[in-house]
């Protein structure tokens, strides 16, 4: 077999990026317009928020399989493959007649996401050297913070100019096939990949590497608690400066989804740190960089609640690249199926962080939540500890 790689080309750094924003292009790109979609589809605005679930559903039914289909079939097949099959998706809301078949196709773009995300982690893993993998792996998580952002500017933007919702799906299939060209030229062969049969038992998802490492298992919950805090920080902090006593318009609490631009130049940062100290110490760092940014979020101004928002964004992408090198590292033998199953938990937190505080906003307002979401980031402080110490890290010695 050959050896790892010790460097990575410029080419391969810029794919890299471009695969993580097209892995989170389509994830909530239908955010800013739902009240299109809801006067289109002649539902009320809750229906189609759906638009937004169906592809989170889709993440969970098939982040488990993803890698051992990759196992079998190869690493870079299967991401090429995937980006085609989400450029056809995008172009199927041009088409969609109703709100099912809308529902239907997000659903299916949900589903390749995995083929993307879990497989990109497992071939950084593979093909090159610990400390320069833990780096590119930043660079990969970082492209998924503009993916986040552009997913949702892009369709902001078609629509205003446009005033056609499905203007918005033709953006992000151009942008994911440009990936695709990109990819298919610069993204290097595999080298060290084999093809692995996996039994029946270990077919059904993959399930059996959870309940028999529990460090796996503890990564998992952890990944379900950035994203929480990520959804629930941004879900009510946004209805609350919607509301009286800052009474912000739409247009300006959109704003807010620039913050996501910030973790593009953090993350990589990150990456480096965990070169040097290693995964769990720059988690820790993360979630007390999180643990900041909710505090600060407590003071009732309008610049105060977006720079805390924008701390606690920033370490929950740093905690993010921490999390999918671990879970790569924690199962080295089913490397790929391990980063999705660590992407199940992930985006079902998520899911949970839009739905399960509201009641105790409703109640008590953004500083119950706020407050919720530091417990929830001590929580994902102590499942990092627990899993991640005595973990063999290699450092880079430069």
């Amino acid at each position: 077999m050959s050896e790892l790689r010790n460097s990575a080309r410029l080419s391969t750094r810029v794919t890299l990026v471009l695969l993580g924003m097209s892995a989170l292009l389509n994830m909530y790109s239908t955010q800013p317009i739902l009240a299109d979609v809801a006067q289109w589809a002649g539902t009320e605005l809750r229906g189609a928020t759906w638009t937004v679930s169906a592809t989170t559903v889709g993440v969970v039914l098939t982040a488990p399989w993803a890698g051992m289909i990759s196992d079998r079939w190869g690493r870079r097949r299967i991401i090429l493959a995937a980006l085609c099959c989400m450029a056809l998706l995008s172009l199927g809301g041009l088409v969609a007649w109703n709100l099912a078949s809308l529902l239907a196709i997000r659903a299916a773009q949900g589903m390749c996401c995995p083929f993307i995300f879990a497989v990109v982690v497992a071939y950084v893993g593979e093909e090159y050297a610990p400390p320069l993998a833990a780096r590119l792996n930043s660079l990969y998580v970082a492209g998924t913070a503009l993916g986040g952002f552009l997913g949702r500017m892009v369709a902001a933007l078609i629509v205003e100019t446009s005033g056609q919702w499905r203007l918005s799906f033709l953006g992000n299939a151009l942008m994911i096939a440009g990936t695709w060209a990109v990819a298919r030229a610069c993204l290097p062969l595999e080298r060290r990949f084999e093809a692995r049969f996996h039994s029946a038992e270990r077919g059904r998802g993959g399930a059996g590497i959870i309940f028999h490492n529990p460090r796996l298992l503890a990564t998992v919950l952890l990944g379900a608690t950035l994203l929480f805090q990520q959804v629930g920080s941004f879900t009510f902090a946004s209805l609350t400066l919607a509301r009286p006593p800052f009474s912000l318009p739409t247009g300006a609490v959109g704003l807010i989804f620039v913050i996501f631009l910030l973790p593009m130049l953090t993350t990589p940062l990150s990456g480096r740190l965990m070169q040097s100290r290693g995964e769990l110490r720059v988690f820790a760092l993360a979630q007390a960089v999180s643990v900041v940014g909710l505090a600060i979020s407590l003071i009732p101004t309008v610049p105060a609640m977006v720079s805390g928002l924008a701390f606690s964004c920033v370490g929950v992408f740093a905690g993010q690249a921490a999390g999918t090198s671990m879970a790569g590292k924690l199962a080295p033998q089913a490397r790929s199926a391990a980063v999705g199953l660590y992407l199940s938990g992930y985006y079902l937190g998520g899911a949970l962080g839009a739905s399960a505080p509201v009641g105790l906003y409703l109640a008590h307002g953004w500083e119950a939540v706020a407050i919720l979401l530091m417990a929830v980031v001590s929580c994902g402080l102590v499942l990092g500890v627990g899993a991640w110490r005595g973990v063999k890290v290699v450092f880079s010695r430069h």
